[in-house]
């Protein structure tokens, strides 16, 4: 909620036609599953929650200006593969790049899907996955567009203490691990999004939260969306029904209360914390189109300031977006040879995990000492949705959030594919840190990129279209 100069309380709005629409995108059991470097395991042997892909789309009055949000339950789609699924949509539905985000939630109990594993144990079923989804998700699509009505979209901040800041020192050792730092303050912010119709029937709702999805770890065997099954679970249930659709906050430093089990209650309970804090959110919001506005004086034991509530003048029907490029320094990394020598020489299964997502970050980098990065500002009214495709830092919501203290403004990680960590310059100073000893880009790239989409903003608030 925000404060204006004329004492007025108010959620940030967006008034246009939104509809949304669900399917189930569980992958089969057997699939090549082995995402974790500490897994004993090859292939998923179960499922612990359906896994589903959901599409929102927002559309001006007339239904002529589109943006159009697919959210998955994935873990990470490399940049290859979201370039074709994209491509496929688009040439399907009509959108330009700047009008579509491809969302993974990030649950690392999720296979990666990642096509050269076809010959590793239930890697021949990666590829059939892969190929079906530019259909259903164009299928989604429209069966979002055709329940587009005219609705308001609200939005309110939380608290929710379920994320922990993860770049943390073994006491015993002094290793750099991810685990919890107690000592370090975590961002508690949490973002909510309400859907109404015109009678003021919740349609969906949307959650944006940054902690990563590893309540579940190498001993999991089990397919599944992690704690976020169970916060849609729990917000569903207390809201008719309405779709609950998750977005993936800037988690680079950030991990759950209880990260790394085999149980799938972590997972459960963590989700339940995240969906009341969720529903606290939404419950101490306003009736759509209304705001808390100062009334004067009622004299009693002493002076008595009333706030009433009343009709908003207006709301907000503004859509639009912008897609930027840049180019960011790269950091120094070994070469293919190099990586390659040592990868013919390891043994241990982690030590083969890290050498072939090491090989995969020398591949995406490329050979210059520069690399292209791109991202997308989406306005919807009174909030911007900030597309990156990387793991950002929790730094980067956090600027933009105090910068535009009036907006409602969500970051939402690894949209359109992954370009891996961004860490704000300061964790560059502990160079063992996970998301810095693997990051492709040189310290100060979190700063540019969060100097970029402020900019975006105000140039989209400018906009008065």
């Amino acid at each position: 909620m925000s404060v204006d100069s004329t004492s007025t309380l108010s959620n940030p709005e967006f008034r246009g036609r939104i509809g949304v629409a669900r399917t189930i995108i569980t992958p089969p059991v057997g699939i090549y599953a082995r995402l974790w470097g500490s897994a004993a395991h090859d292939v998923a042997e179960g499922v612990h929650r359906p896994c589903f892909a959901t599409c929102l789309v927002f559309q001006d009055s007339s239904g002529g200006n589109e943006l159009v949000l697919l959210a998955l339950d994935a873990c990470i789609l490399a940049q290859e593969e979201v370039r074709r699924m994209s491509a496929a949509i688009r040439a399907g539905c009509g959108l330009a790049p700047e009008q579509l985000a491809i969302h993974p939630s990030h649950s690392h109990s999720v296979p990666s899907y990642v096509r050269k594993h076809a010959d590793r144990p239930g890697g021949y079923l990666i590829a059939p996955y892969l190929d079906a989804l530019p259909a259903l998700c164009q299928g989604l699509i429209q069966n979002a567009r055709s329940t587009a009505t005219k609705a308001t979209l609200s939005w309110n901040y939380g608290r929710c203490g379920l994320a922990y800041n993860r770049d943390f020192i073994d006491p015993a050792n002094g290793r750099e691990v991810c685990g919890l730092n107690l000592l370090a303050k975590a961002d508690d912010t949490l973002l909510v999004g309400r859907v109404t119709d015109s009678t003021g029937k919740i349609k969906a709702t949307i959650v944006n939260y940054a902690c990563h999805p590893v309540s579940l770890g190498g001993a999991n065997r089990l397919i599944s969306p992690d704690y976020v099954g169970a916060m849609r679970e729990t917000v569903e249930k207390h809201t008719t029904g309405a779709i609950c659709v998750f977005f993936h906050g800037p988690s680079g430093d950030l991990t759950p209360r209880r990260s790394y089990e085999a149980d799938v209650e972590a997972a459960d309970q963590n989700g339940r914390e995240l969906g009341y804090a969720a529903l606290s959110a939404l419950t101490s919001m306003f009736p759509t189109g209304q705001q808390l506005q100062y009334q004067g004086i009622e004299e009693s034991g002493t002076a008595l300031g009333v706030w009433r509530l009343i009709p908003k003048p207006s709301i907000n029907t503004a859509i639009s977006a912008q897609r930027m490029t840049t180019r960011l320094p790269l950091k120094e990394m070994p070469s293919r040879a190099t990586i390659e020598a040592q990868l013919a020489n390891a043994t241990a299964r982690y030590e083969i995990e890290r050498l072939e997502r090491t090989l995969g970050r020398r591949e995406l980098a490329g050979e210059g000492t520069q690399g292209e990065f791109y991202l997308s500002v989406w306005r919807l009214g009174d909030a911007f949705l900030v597309l990156v495709p990387a793991e950002a830092y929790s730094q980067l919501q956090r600027d933009l959030r105090a910068s535009h203290p009036d907006a409602a403004v969500a970051v939402l990680n690894l949209a359109n594919g992954t370009f891996m960590y961004l860490p704000p310059r300061a964790s560059y100073q502990r160079p063992d840190v996970y998301p810095v000893r693997v990051a492709l880009y040189e310290a100060g790239s979190l700063e540019h990129i969060s100097a970029l989409a402020a900019g975006a903003i105000e140039r989209l608030e400018a906009d008065t279209r």
